[in-house]
């Protein structure tokens, strides 16, 4: 059956609540009774998703207030709005999507013919397996097949607003935290490069009890800790990219050289050595690097293709961590 909207019409709507697509007709047109609802629990707690199985395309919501980084006692009191589009080439049940695609894009196309067609927003291109470019109103992602010469899905999002620390803290130097690893939490000298009496005894019995200090909300870090006769020594730094985990994101310099607006593709050139492990799924990737004062691991996304989550580990540590 062939799509009665084609995309361009669809992502007019980007950022409208779920009753605007009802009093234009778009559900009527969509011929859908499935309607986007607040989940009540679960990891998208903020999320929801209607997808048309025989148009060939999925419809994502969020929660207005949540996407608007609004105060967090606001999330999930505000619209459900559109925020996503996912057009598929047809698998499984899902038929193909037969409407018109923005920029001309052909379910035929190999990558050189999708690059062509978004050439105008070259300089904003990001690419590892797949390639995402930053267009007006929204970041379009293109997913190839397996040789790269058609095009599987193609993903239009419309970006969330950024999440504000929970606590205003200039970020630690980053020497400053490399040299730590392997250090006691509880010398002077790691109290010393925060600003002045913010780790205290508290953050030192966290560490202690816990093995974890979760400092995202306030400067996007999280520090674990491991037991050695009593005293808590920092076994790794997480630096988290905004809204990671709920977070306000890093803000400071990141090891390597790297920046979360690397794509995959940079990162990989930056590092120029072969990685200890890697592997991609359709969403994300990862890569471990055995640096001399470090042991480096880098989560990245295939939908932003940019960096997600910089870890690094004190030396020796890394073959014993399971959860990485």
């Amino acid at each position: 059956m062939k799509s009665s909207l084609d995309a361009g019409k669809l992502l007019n709507y980007l950022g409208s609540p779920s009753d605007v697509l009802e009093a234009e007709s778009i559900w009527s047109e969509l011929n859908t009774l499935e309607r986007p609802e607040h989940a009540e629990s679960g990891e998208q707690l903020y999320y929801d998703w209607v997808l048309v199985r025989r148009k060939g395309l999925e419809l994502g919501f969020v929660d207005s207030e949540y996407n608007a980084g609004a105060a967090r006692f606001r999330w999930g009191h505000g619209h459900m709005t559109l925020a996503q589009l996912y057009l598929y080439s047809g698998h499984a049940d899902v038929q193909r999507f037969h409407g018109a695609m923005p920029f001309g894009l052909q379910w035929e196309d190999g990558r050189t013919q999708a690059r062509a067609r978004l050439s105008e927003f070259e300089s904003s291109r990001h690419s590892h397996l797949t390639d995402a470019w930053d267009v007006p109103g929204y970041r379009l992602t293109v997913v190839y097949s397996d040789d790269g010469t058609s095009l599987v899905r193609v993903v239009c999002r419309r970006l969330p607003e950024p999440l504000d620390p929970t606590t205003a803290m200039p970020p630690p130097p980053l020497q400053d935290l490399l040299q730590a690893l392997g250090e006691s939490v509880a010398n002077p000298s790691f109290a010393s490069i925060w600003e002045h009496g913010f780790w205290s005894r508290e953050q030192i019995a966290e560490a202690r009890d816990e093995g974890e200090v979760d400092l995202n909300p306030a400067c996007g870090l999280t520090l674990k800790t491991e037991s050695d006769r009593g005293d808590s020594l920092l076994r790794s730094v997480t630096f988290h990219r905004n809204r990671d985990q709920e977070g306000s994101g890093w803000r400071g310099e990141l090891p390597g050289g790297l920046a979360f607006e690397d794509s995959p593709e940079q990162l990989f050139r930056k590092l120029n050595i072969a990685p200890l492990q890697q592997a991609d799924t359709a969403l994300t990737g990862y890569g471990v690097w055995d640096l001399p004062d470090f042991t480096l691991h880098v989560l990245y996304s295939n939908v932003d293709n940019r960096l997600i989550r910089v870890k690094v580990l004190a030396p020796g540590t890394w073959r014993s961590v399971q959860d990485e």
